[in-house]
């Protein structure tokens, strides 16, 4: 029986997964790829050095867009594989996996997607057709095509005011976050932190800020948003050295032994350049970054999946989009873009068990239906299962 909702992960198959399925497909392609190439090869070669957008029936991969995002300058992403079992055409998995695809290219950082396909391919022209792909080469019967991610005018563009305000459908941020998270995450920090000065990059309004000058007495805050850091600066006053600037442009004046990076990451339009400020210019050599994000895996997400409310654990939202997010992080994929930063990581972990939403914990913690033992069961079993956290957690340190 074929499964009426494929299961849609990134990077979970291997060669044998990836062979099979392409041999599966191998008379669908225009031409058939065994024609052309190595099989055996060409699995190995997507399976060890492609980014995989997968869709899956149980043990069966029936969908696969595979993409080749190790440009060190970022500039294109080349999509080298686009697949769908034959008894799985029609349903749209292609459409889906390859929006993934895009929008992992663009939070990524890259300019451009390029691709090859045979011009009588047409099922495939239309399709990347329909998402925007131009025409701008011809080798022989291959055509070239090549969407503009158009990076650099959404980088210039942004307003950090507007970012941090709450929308119709979704507030920036909860006391959830505030009450619970909070606490927890500088818990989850305290064994690790280091003595001497402390930069905070994205202080919002100052709240975490609070807890962190219970702990410190040298904290200075970078913060994009003026009315954020003017509210932050109301606050704390000149307990607080604040640097009005984006990360991309902030000139600092040393290096800091601790550096507190939450929830911060997923917004930004090239998160690989900063993570590189951080180990080439702000941390001290046995200084030690503290990387918190939104985890795309966390059980409310995946039950948010299952909901039929977004379309995959990485997916991000409108409402997220919104608040100038740009990716949603698992545990694999943040330790990725921080050693390609040439960061060190030296523990992993997560905060908090999370199976419902922040609008739902913000109404429960009104209650007394959820206990201070409750929370802290659910802090505990974060540390057993950070994958099914609320945020993932890294801690680094300077690399080469």
């Amino acid at each position: 029986m074929i499964a009426a909702e494929p299961l849609l992960v990134r990077n979970r198959s291997g060669r044998e997964a990836v062979l099979a399925h392409l041999q599966a497909c191998d008379s669908a392609f225009r031409p058939p790829l065994s024609e052309r190439i190595d099989l055996v090869a060409y699995a190995e070669k997507i399976a060890t050095r492609a980014e995989r957008f997968e869709a899956w029936d149980g043990e069966r991969l029936v969908a696969l867009v595979a993409a080749y995002c190790n440009d060190p300058d970022r500039r294109t992403a080349f999509l080298t594989s686009v697949s769908v079992l034959p008894e799985r055409h029609g349903l749209g998995l292609a459409s889906q996996l390859l929006d993934w695809c895009i929008d992992h290219a663009r939070a990524g950082g890259f300019e451009r997607i390029e691709l090859e396909v045979d011009e009588s391919n047409q099922a495939a022209l239309r399709l990347y057709d329909r998402h925007g792909l131009v025409l701008i080469g011809r080798r022989g019967s291959t055509r070239i095509l090549e969407l503009a991610l158009e990076r650099t005018t959404a980088m210039a563009t942004r307003d950090y005011d507007r970012e941090i305000n709450d929308t119709a459908d979704h507030q920036y941020a909860y006391g959830f976050d505030f009450d619970v998270m909070h606490p927890f995450m500088l818990r989850a920090f305290e064994p690790f932190l280091r003595t001497g000065p402390l930069l905070e990059l994205g202080s919002f309004k100052g709240d975490f800020t609070r807890r962190l000058l219970q702990r410190f007495d040298d904290v200075t805050c970078v913060e994009a948003s003026a009315a954020a850091i003017d509210e932050a600066r109301r606050r704390h006053g000149e307990r607080v050295h604040f640097v009005h600037s984006t990360f991309e442009t902030a000139t600092l004046p040393r290096r800091y032994a601790n550096i507190v990076f939450t929830h911060v990451l997923e917004h930004l339009d090239d998160p690989i350049s900063v993570l590189r400020r951080i180990n080439d210019e702000w941390l001290t050599d046995e200084g030690r970054l503290f990387l918190v994000c939104p985890n795309a895996n966390a059980a409310s997400r995946q039950i948010a999946v299952k909901m039929g409310l977004i379309s995959h654990n990485a997916a991000v939202t409108p409402a997220e989009a919104e608040h100038g997010h740009r990716v949603t992080y698992s545990l694999d994929t943040l330790e990725r873009d921080a050693t390609r930063a040439g960061l060190r990581v030296v523990h992993r972990s997560g905060i908090f068990f999370k199976a419902l939403a922040n609008f739902q914990w913000d109404r429960l913690l009104q209650t007394d239906i959820v206990s201070k033992e409750y929370l802290e069961g659910c802090f505990q079993l974060g540390q057993q299962y950070p994958d099914l956290c609320s945020s993932i957690f890294l801690l680094c340190e300077r690399g080469r």
